[in-house]
């Protein structure tokens, strides 16, 4: 069943994508203590502003956020090389934390990176850049605390303080109580970025 629901969602997405061309993003959510209510304001922001994305996390099973919200993902990370990514956002709950080590996961986003597509991460997800030569001559922001502090002892990059950091095409942020402000930051970029492509 979960299959038959997966082709329709891939026929319903392949359908939007040939009829109007749309970029097309993901968010990633851990398996574990995602940071529902940061999800939450994330798809209602991007529902509202009419943009297509879809939901990946490690497996092919339910996820379930901190606060109790459930959610199963469209795919897993080992499948998005096959969908379109046009943006990435990092979910920043605690669960993000433990996929610093994820090869899979830094691959995507290495990827997203190096096409220099727009990547918002905020809370712990930032920490996913950490192990990853990315941040050289660019600033980040994230939730400290002595977890984030020895991480960026050890791989010495440069913090900044605020709600809200832009760096080249990456956008952090220490807190989900600032998910208006990073988002509002991400769209000003989304629409320069695909304006632009299409004149």
């Amino acid at each position: 069943m979960k299959y038959v629901k997966g082709l329709i969602i891939l026929l319903f997405l392949f359908i939007c994508l040939s009829t109007y061309s749309n970029p097309v993003g993901a968010i990633f959510i851990p398996q574990n203590q995602f940071d529902d209510v940061e999800f939450l304001m994330t798809t209602s922001i991007l529902d509202s502003a009419g943009l297509t994305y879809y939901v990946f996390s490690e497996k092919d099973d339910t996820c379930f956020g901190r606060s109790g919200y459930k959610i199963l993902p469209f795919t897993v990370m080992d499948s998005v090389e096959d969908y379109p990514l046009d943006f990435l956002i990092l979910n920043g709950g605690i669960g993000t934390y433990y996929y610093a080590d994820n090869l899979r996961l830094r691959e995507i986003i290495k990827r997203a990176d190096s096409e220099k597509k727009i990547i918002v991460a905020s809370n712990f997800a930032p920490i996913l850049f950490m192990k990853d030569s990315m941040l050289q001559g660019r600033s980040i922001n994230f939730v400290r605390n002595k977890i984030t502090e020895d991480l960026e002892k050890k791989y010495k990059f440069k913090y900044l303080p605020g709600p809200v950091i832009v760096s080249e095409n990456l956008i952090t942020s220490p807190s989900s109580e600032f998910v208006r402000l990073y988002l509002n930051e991400f769209l000003k970029k989304y629409y320069e970025t695909f304006s632009s492509e299409s004149e």
